[in-house]
């Protein structure tokens, strides 16, 4: 699937194209963007995801807005984060000259992400990583704060962690996922998923792999689609939408979207299987609502 995203920075594209298996993913370079106003990450992103809609009618629009809440500053720069001091070096310098001398050093990653569809419905995910700002930066990958922030629970900055950490635990993979878990409700359950055979001869080898996806496959369809389906939830037995997708991945892989959803689409459970075209899981993501019983 390709979609834009309503950024110049061509790291966040390279970084979401990782992190949302099967999309192309292109910057769209502007020099029109508007100012981003608003006082909150959703609606910052909601103006860029607005202005790439009327760039690119009919088009999958992605938009972004992330920043450094830091505790000791009120949490600043926080929205104003890409406009606190030039990104790289200058930001890190400013940043530890406000923060010299104190002791309390607590901060957090926040991001928001914004999707529309071409039929212009929205699907948003928030992804956040606490930590702390590291006294002087370390390490040379990521972008950004990355040389000074050091997550919960680890020792070294994000920069030394690497982009491969990145891939699985940042706030904007956080948020990545998430969205993959709404638009595994919303997508899937307007029976938007390949058709082609090719999608139809994986799903099979992969319905008739290891014992897990056997028993997901007494609920869910062997081809992109819906089904009718309950689950329990609290206790009680409620009505839900078994739905299937599948996105096809250069050369030689595959993922595999299988989503419950209930309580009419308030709440769902997404599996993100990563698997061979031979239908072997490589791995396997879950995201949403906690798996309800069937």
């Amino acid at each position: 699937m390709r979609a834009w995203l309503c950024s110049r920075n061509a790291h966040k594209a390279r970084e979401l194209e990782r992190l949302l298996p099967g999309w192309e993913i292109e910057p769209l370079d502007s020099d029109a963007y508007p100012p981003e106003t608003g006082d909150t990450y959703y609606a910052n992103a909601r103006i860029k995801a607005d202005f790439g809609r009327s760039a690119a009618p009919g088009e999958w629009i992605l938009a972004e807005d992330s920043g450094l809440e830091v505790a000791a500053l009120d949490g600043r720069p926080g929205v104003q984060s890409a406009r606190y001091a030039p990104e790289g070096a200058p930001a890190i310098a400013k940043l530890l000259g406000e923060l010299e001398g104190v002791a309390e050093r607590g901060a957090r990653y926040v991001s928001e992400l914004v999707c529309l569809r071409p039929d212009g419905e929205e699907v948003r995910g928030t992804g956040t990583l606490t930590g702390r700002i590291a006294g002087e930066p370390r390490g040379t990958e990521g972008f950004g704060y990355d040389p000074v922030f050091v997550p919960e629970g680890e020792d070294c900055t994000v920069a030394e962690l690497g982009n491969a950490w990145k891939e699985k635990h940042s706030h904007r993979a956080r948020a990545a996922r998430a969205l993959l878990a709404a638009l595994g409700a919303v997508v899937l359950l307007a029976g938007c998923g390949g058709t082609d055979r090719t999608s139809k001869r994986v799903l099979r080898a992969f319905f008739a792999g290891g014992p897990v996806a056997r028993k997901l496959g007494t609920r869910f369809p062997h081809a992109p689609g819906t089904l009718p389906c309950t689950v329990r939830d609290r206790g009680k037995t409620v009505q839900a939408t078994c739905a299937t997708d599948i996105s096809l991945v250069k050369p030689a892989r595959a993922v595999v979207t299988l989503t419950e959803a209930w309580n009419h689409g308030a709440k769902a459970h997404t599996w993100f299987f990563f698997i061979r075209r031979d239908g072997t899981v490589q791995s396997v993501i879950q995201e949403g609502a906690p798996a309800p019983q069937s």
